[in-house]
């Protein structure tokens, strides 16, 4: 995964990824917020890659498509720092019951998190987690040798052979500061003034209209749904 600036979310995930029993590698994009200094204190596997300062996505996936033909690893988990999966078992277990059964493709639902703007308390996996404004499936785990292509956020494989496992992906991206995603917005604007497609990152024009904070009452209530659980545990494991 590429990472600028989260270390917010650093900790849980190299914890998250060693409690699924994950390899984690990252490119950090110049963060400046001690996020470099942290990986290399951890001996986190890592490298740097510039980008000028804009938040350049397609030059960011073209060198996360290089670091992963270089690493050549059995599968691939195509996130963000801010991206945690839960599911009934580690991840790792799903994934090698996946490749044991013959599929090149897991995918899960994904839940997006808004900044209703209630904090329960200081942990951030507690913070605005009983709301979400859509969910659907997302494809980001995929056999390496699969015949796989990136745009934006989302995976192709032509190939596919996919199976759905049970559980949710929670997408934290949207419970982030104002100063933090007004900085993001930012690098992107300068990124679509060099060539980078506008729909990479239109949702950071609509939280920006909407100060970054959702009206609870336009998003919906997990806590009577399935999800429930799957965030609970996370909760659990992160607290």
């Amino acid at each position: 995964m590429t990472i600028y600036n989260e270390m917010e979310y650093l900790p849980y995930k190299l914890k998250f990824c060693q409690e699924n029993n994950i390899d984690l590698y990252i490119i950090d994009n110049i963060s400046d917020d001690g996020s470099w200094e942290w990986l290399q204190e951890h001996k986190v596997p890592s490298h740097r890659f510039d980008t000028g300062g804009v938040f350049f996505l397609g030059k960011l996936q073209q060198e996360i498509i290089r670091t992963i033909h270089t690493i050549k690893p059995d599968w691939v988990i195509y996130n963000g720092c801010d991206l945690f999966i839960s599911a009934n078992k580690k991840l790792r277990d799903e994934i090698a019951a996946a490749d044991k059964g013959g599929y090149n493709t897991v995918t899960i639902d994904v839940l997006h998190f808004c900044n209703t703007g209630e904090q329960f308390n200081k942990n951030p996996f507690e913070t605005y987690f009983y709301y979400r404004f859509r969910s659907n499936v997302v494809k980001l785990i995929h056999k390496y040798d699969a015949d796989v292509a990136y745009l934006a956020d989302i995976v192709t494989v032509s190939n596919e052979k996919s199976i759905h496992i049970e559980g949710c992906m929670l997408n934290y991206g949207g419970t982030k500061s104002k100063e933090n995603r007004s900085e993001i917005l930012e690098r992107r604007k300068k990124a679509w003034a060099q060539g980078e497609p506008l729909g990479h990152g239109t949702h950071y024009l609509v939280g920006n209209e909407k100060n970054w904070v959702w009206e609870k009452e336009t998003l919906t209530d997990i806590r009577g749904t399935k999800y429930n659980k799957y965030v609970h545990k996370l909760i659990a494991m992160f607290s």
